[in-house]
């Protein structure tokens, strides 16, 4: 008789919890409660983002106690589909684990915010679908296998878009077209898989691509995220998160947020033994130019907003960009290890602060009633958390030390020096210098400037409390980096080692 372990009960929970508690979010206002006041309607209103914060708290409890039930071999659960096809397997090592508790951490912030702002229509189908993207973003980056680490991904994505259906059928239908073009990559990938397996069958398809090895598997899931990432991730090729913002900006600050440590998470799974593959040509400098072209497009942009919403999402952008120049990067036989440090430290230090500038975006909106810069003057006395998210954030994002943001431009920057990319090593620290005075700038106008303050409608202690928490966070990695840079030493470590492990 199997003795039931207490780690494999934790991964348990940790796959269906959100899944559950989006059920329940779905269902709450279902429930017939007599309602006797416009503000008790309010309250329940409110209630699915409460079960997602609380969800999102035992999440984060949970992974933390895997942190420490983890092994060197890790721990790893099997779900048999059928007897002799498929058989799903999920496995939390430190790298998932870490992934994890950050993906929980930022939901429980994302639903805690919303708690605080003016209650909209439909908040239980907003709070399910977050938690429905929350548990694929989970279930992708603990699968150990690719065709579910993939399938979660594109749940995930397919939860998102719902989420921005919600608010603009346009900008869902943009997104849904961009699918579509991620699926003819894919299809390219399977003709190059099936070229090289020399099989002329059209019906061996489904079942090379559960039997092939997973070198090919990784080789041809990394040339479907190459040409999601910047289209998902970076919207200048569609523009549809500043749009959201626009419109709707708690919805585009739960997409933003997301979807980097998502979507970085599944392609550092896929990364080992894939970027030096010779069955996608010149993957590694696809991706720098692609993150060039995100990272500057990002960067121009957001000299020019004239709201602060509209600066957080092309922050974001440009977030994307480095993060897809650190993952070609990773492609030279010099930069690999500096590089792979530099996109594992990006996943958990960027969402970080764009979580911060996002919030301090969606609190002034929610105080004054607009976030237009030009509206705006002298809030550095009437809202100081709002002012310093916003600035240590945006400071973050562009590098400054002791900022943790530094410390991932410092490994970046590093990767691309031993490689020789002068060019582009020039490109990023031209762009972290538009960022940065962009940041000062909107900063100077919205919270520095002389003229009367507006006056104040929305204030509650959830905002202020999500506003000190992150400037909290900002803060204590600035002053002790040492836990973050040992993990990355440690992803870079066992990435490198599976790709040596891959190539011989």
């Amino acid at each position: 008789m199997a003795l039931i372990r207490p780690d494999m009960v934790v991964l348990n929970w940790l796959l269906v919890l959100p899944f559950f508690a989006a059920l329940c979010a779905e269902l709450f206002p279902r429930l017939k409660l007599p309602v006797h006041s416009a503000r008790e309607a309010e309250a329940m209103g409110r209630g699915p983002f409460y079960l997602g914060g609380l969800a999102s708290l035992m999440g984060v409890v949970l992974a933390v106690s895997l942190l420490s039930a983890i092994t060197a071999e890790g721990v790893t659960a099997d779900y048999r589909w059928t007897r002799d096809l498929y058989q799903l397997r999920f496995h939390a090592d430190w790298f998932s684990s870490a992934i994890v508790v950050l993906l929980y951490a930022v939901s429980l912030g994302v639903h805690l915010h919303l708690v605080s702002l003016p209650m909209t229509m439909k908040p239980h189908h907003r709070a399910a679908l977050l938690l429905l993207a929350l548990g694929c973003g989970v279930a992708a980056s603990l699968s150990a296998d690719l065709i579910p680490l993939v399938l979660f991904l594109e749940l995930a994505l397919v939860a998102l878009w719902l989420l921005i259906c919600l608010d603009g059928p346009r900008r869902a239908n943009q997104l849904l077209a961009v699918g579509h073009g991620v699926g003819l990559l894919f299809v390219v990938g399977v003709l190059l898989l099936w070229q090289r397996a020399g099989d002329s069958s059209t019906a061996a398809l489904p079942l090379l691509m559960v039997s092939a090895e997973p070198l090919a598997l990784r080789a041809i899931a990394l040339l479907l995220l190459v040409g999601l990432l910047p289209r998902v991730v970076s919207p200048p090729f569609h523009g549809w998160l500043p749009g959201i913002a626009r419109t709707s900006l708690p919805m585009a600050l739960a997409v933003a947020v997301l979807l980097p440590p998502i979507a970085g998470a599944v392609l550092l799974r896929l990364l080992p033994g894939s970027l030096p593959l010779a069955l996608i040509p010149a993957v590694s400098l696809l991706a720098v130019v692609l993150g060039l072209v995100g990272l500057w497009w990002g960067a121009l942009r957001a000299a020019f907003v004239r709201e602060l919403r509209c600066l957080a999402a092309w922050l974001t952008v440009a977030q994307s960009g480095y993060l897809l120049i650190a993952i070609g990067a990773a492609g030279g036989p010099q930069a690999g290890a500096q590089a792979v440090r530099a996109a594992a430290l990006h996943l958990l230090v960027a969402p970080l602060a764009l979580l911060a500038l996002w919030s301090a975006a969606s609190a002034v909106r929610a105080a004054v009633g607009t976030d237009a810069i030009a509206g705006l003057s002298g809030l550095v006395r009437r809202t100081p958390l709002a002012g310093a998210a916003l600035l240590l954030g945006g400071l973050s994002l562009a590098g400054v030390p002791p900022l943790p943001g530094f410390r991932v431009q410092q490994l970046l920057l590093g990767a691309l020096a031993a490689e020789g990319n002068t060019w582009t090593l020039l490109a990023v620290i031209f762009g972290d210098i538009v960022i940065g005075l962009a940041v000062l700038d909107a900063f100077r106008r919205a919270f520095l400037r002389r003229e009367p303050p507006p006056s104040l409608r929305w204030r509650t202690a959830w905002s202020s409390l999500q506003l000190a928490l992150l400037v909290s966070a900002l803060i204590v990695i600035s002053t002790w980096p040492a836990p973050l840079l040992e993990w990355s030493a440690k992803v870079s470590r066992d990435v490198l080692s599976v790709t040596s492990v891959g190539q011989q």
